[in-house]
């Protein structure tokens, strides 16, 4: 039987504010006295014990739902074709599947309408939501339809997704957690018998197995997300480029790439998936090292917190919301950037605003309009972008009932 002592047991309650992890691991709240009681009262099923180190990923396929067909960085927009941005959705299903139809890309019954249209959801699906699995699955069914009508659906990483790769789930709601245990946790447990949670010290199995570097989802769908694409003469990200982001990796396409070889790829070495551990000291120690594989790892397009200026993270051009940016140096740095990338606005999520609106300009849109009922239920617009027949670019808001012009939509 696992020992424990008072120390161990203190260790667990208390792990995320002795300093042994990393910051970007220091809210981990592990919970792994409870997870080792839970599993000492299961039974050990036979299995194979090639299963005892594989990657979850080979014991557990979720490619037929969530693979999303790989775009280029760049897309070059032709006459009347349309871009499509929609900003941060949270867990939120019901306002997705209403982003999408008043962008005209899908109907009320998940099928593709959109043509040739080129649609970006621009990060931040995760967290605050209770329908974050179903919010991959059916962009993912999205995408692939898009793929086959001429059209693309690409999907950014934001600051929530960079968290969750990390195993750090503190704005992650019990309905969504639940979501990833039924899907996926329940699955491996009829496999390899619970004990496989133990490598993970009770910090959300199921969701850190699917969203880790190598992980379950890492394959199918979290290879295939941006950190930033240009459609057109839009550059869409979460957070923001700036030229530190352009020169430290000689562009977009180096960042993606960064982020796409490092998130298909295991960080941490083998899996411990028997829970063959003599003291819960050896699971904390397991765990701890497990995310400062991932956390020392990631990439700094990738990596950052709050104030950090990453791609992810970076509130330069839409803060304060539904202002002009605070920051005197933003306008500059905007301006540097959307010439070195031959663009004329940098589109972005991340920063809730009471509507779409530009700044900077018309250069800096933002579109993250807190719609889901975990931020401030907010209301649905969406980003539109056409390519004119005289090579211009005509940009718009749409709104369930109306099309609103851009230069109603200037940030104060």
């Amino acid at each position: 039987m696992m020992s424990t002592t008072p120390a161990a047991l203190s260790s667990l309650r208390m792990l995320h504010r002795t300093g042994s992890l990393a910051s970007r691991c220091s809210r981990l709240n592990l919970a792994a006295s409870k997870c080792c009681m839970s599993v000492r009262s299961t039974a050990r099923r036979s299995f194979s014990s090639s299963h005892a180190k594989e990657p979850l990923s080979s014991i557990l396929s979720m490619e037929k739902d969530f693979t999303i067909p790989d775009i280029p960085d760049r897309i070059e927009l032709h006459p009347g074709q349309r871009l499509v941005a929609i900003g941060d959705v949270h867990g939120d299903l019901d306002q997705l599947n209403k982003f999408l139809q008043v962008g005209g890309v899908a109907d009320a019954d998940g099928n593709w309408i959109g043509g040739d249209t080129i649609c970006v959801q621009c990060g931040d699906i995760l967290d605050r939501g209770d329908k974050e699995l179903s919010c991959f699955r059916l962009l993912a069914d999205l995408a692939r339809q898009a793929h086959q009508h001429g059209g693309a659906l690409a999907v950014l990483y934001g600051n929530h997704e960079t968290m969750n790769v990390e195993g750090l789930f503190q704005y992650a709601w019990d309905q969504g957690n639940a979501e990833f245990e039924e899907e996926m946790g329940s699955t491996l447990d009829s496999v390899l018998t619970n004990r496989w949670r133990l490598q993970f010290a009770g910090n959300q199995p199921a969701r850190w197995a699917a969203m880790e570097p190598g992980g379950i989802l890492a394959q199918p769908f979290l290879t295939s997300l941006k950190v930033a694409v240009v459609v057109g003469k839009s550059v869409m990200v979460h957070g923001g480029l700036t030229m530190k982001h352009i020169d430290y990796y000689g562009g977009i396409e180096g960042m993606n790439k960064a982020a796409r070889d490092w998130v298909q790829e295991a960080q941490h070495g083998d899996n411990n998936n028997l829970g063959q551990y003599e003291t819960i000291e050896e699971v904390v120690q397991s765990a701890q090292a497990r995310a400062m594989s991932i956390s020392k790892s990631m990439p700094k397009c990738l990596g950052g917190k709050g104030g950090e200026s990453s791609p992810v993270w970076l509130r330069l051009y839409s803060h304060p919301a539904d202002k002009s940016p605070s920051n005197p140096l933003a306008q500059n740095a905007l301006d540097t950037v959307l010439s070195e990338l031959d663009a004329h606005r940098m589109v972005m999520g991340h920063t809730p605003q009471s509507c779409i609106n530009a700044a900077l300009h018309n250069k800096a849109w933002r579109i993250d309009v807190g719609a889901s009922k975990g931020m401030m239920n907010g209301k649905i617009e969406v980003l539109e972008v056409i390519q004119k027949e005289n090579g211009q670019e005509e940009v718009s808001v749409l709104t369930e009932s109306n099309r609103i012009p851009a230069n109603e939509r200037q940030a104060s």
